[in-house]
């Protein structure tokens, strides 16, 4: 097995699926043991990169934030160089915090490490990262930076250390996290209603400066940072899509957001509709909120999936018995695209305890047969009663044959 979280130098291997997809292994700090997951994957000329914290290639850490902060960066950086790239061929970053007030300490490292042409961005307060780390990172690349550049709405400002609402590489728009505050004049919404509404506002009027819809969209993260909001963003969101037609979407509680923020949407979106079908598996009916996937062209994006039982929702408590069954639930999604767990590339697995990320990793690792996507490992929040123990999301290429 490849434990891609301890790699000791810059390494560049490439598994070759036809002529247009190729594994990447570059260097990467150490992740936890035996983890399975590849530190970035090639494919069609997007590079997606695992999560890295801040241990060094020797499994040091620094000892204060910010030098955290910068080895994190430092991390991903030599996974994009290991690929011919830097962080201005990055498209997508996430950064995920275990703290709301290091959020300043990670920007003022974050502007003088990015350079010039920042990706779209979404940074997060979850409950707890891998091996005790309080940053991690991960971001989606691309070979052709000629073609990637920053989508900005008429009239928003451009201030400095502000982040690119979107970035479009070729026909795929990546957009920043929208909240609920007016980017004009910077006013948070009254209440929450209030900020699920205006956040979609911003996602359409961005989707708008790029020519499209929100009949573009193929894939949504919407993270909340209160509980038992669920139906009341989603009566919102539904007026949003067409019905059956929704994007692949992963609803995720987190423990906090920048700016006071309460919501925000994190998108991607195809320029061509041609290209773009909903999927989804005979077993689960249509929804007003999200499809259990998106095909646009060769690429997949799989709704969160936890271990639920279509038509009879969650039976067990059991971590082991809900990750094999959320595991088949996104199985059902890639075959239904003809495709399998060989052709996932990035994978997202939100635990309820971060304690159980050994034993989910021990489970998850048997169903790639060692050709492992990248992965980010979290635990969102510390609702440790609730049910499910465990939401995982994909996204996957569809092999040349």
């Amino acid at each position: 097995m490849i434990n891609a979280r301890q790699l000791p130098a810059l390494t560049f291997c490439a598994l070759l699926f036809g002529a247009l997809f190729i594994h990447v292994l570059a260097q990467a700090a150490p992740l936890s043991d035996g983890a399975p997951a590849s530190p970035s994957v090639l494919a069609n000329g997007t590079l997606y990169v695992s999560g890295q914290g801040s241990r060094r290639s020797d499994g040091s850490r620094p000892q204060e934030f910010p030098e955290q902060v910068a080895q994190a960066l430092h991390n991903v950086q030599a996974i994009l160089q290991g690929a011919g790239m830097d962080f201005d061929n990055v498209v997508w970053m996430n950064i995920y915090l275990t703290s709301t007030t290091d959020i300043a300490a990670m920007d003022d490292v974050y502007w003088k490490e990015i350079g010039s042409n920042p990706p779209a961005r979404t940074v997060l307060t979850v409950a707890a990262l891998p091996d005790g780390d309080r940053i991690e990172i991960n971001c989606i690349a691309v070979q052709d930076k000629a073609h990637r550049h920053a989508v900005w709405p008429q009239g928003w400002p451009k201030e400095p250390h502000s982040d690119p609402p979107a970035i479009q590489a070729g026909d795929v728009l990546y957009l920043s996290a929208q909240g609920g505050a007016d980017p004009r004049s910077g006013r948070l919404a009254s209440d929450f209603s209030g900020e699920v509404k205006q956040a979609l506002d911003n996602v359409n009027t961005v989707l708008q400066a790029a020519h499209m819809t929100t009949k573009n969209v193929v894939w949504v993260n919407p993270y909340m940072s209160v509980g038992g909001k669920y139906d009341a963003m989603g009566k919102i969101y539904a007026t949003y899509f067409e019905f059956g037609n929704t994007p692949g979407r992963g609803t995720i509680q987190v423990m906090g957001l920048p700016k006071g923020n309460h919501i925000v949407f994190s998108c991607i979106a195809g320029a061509d509709l041609s290209k773009r079908k909903a999927v989804r598996p005979r077993n689960m009916p249509p929804s007003p909120t999200a499809s259990p996937g998106v095909l646009y062209g060769d690429t997949l994006y799989l709704s969160a999936k936890d271990g639920f039982i279509p038509g009879q929702g969650i039976v067990t408590p059991d971590l082991d018995l809900q990750l094999r069954q959320s595991m088949r639930n996104l199985l059902d999604g890639l075959e239904e695209a003809d495709m399998d767990f060989s052709d996932v590339v990035f994978s997202t697995v939100y635990l309820r305890q971060m304690q159980d990320e050994d034993r989910m990793n021990a489970l998850y690792g048997k169903f790639f047969k060692g050709k492992y996507p990248v992965q980010t490992v979290l635990q969102q929040n510390r609702e440790t009663d609730d049910e499910a123990a465990e939401q995982i999301s994909f996204i996957a290429v569809r092999k040349q044959k």
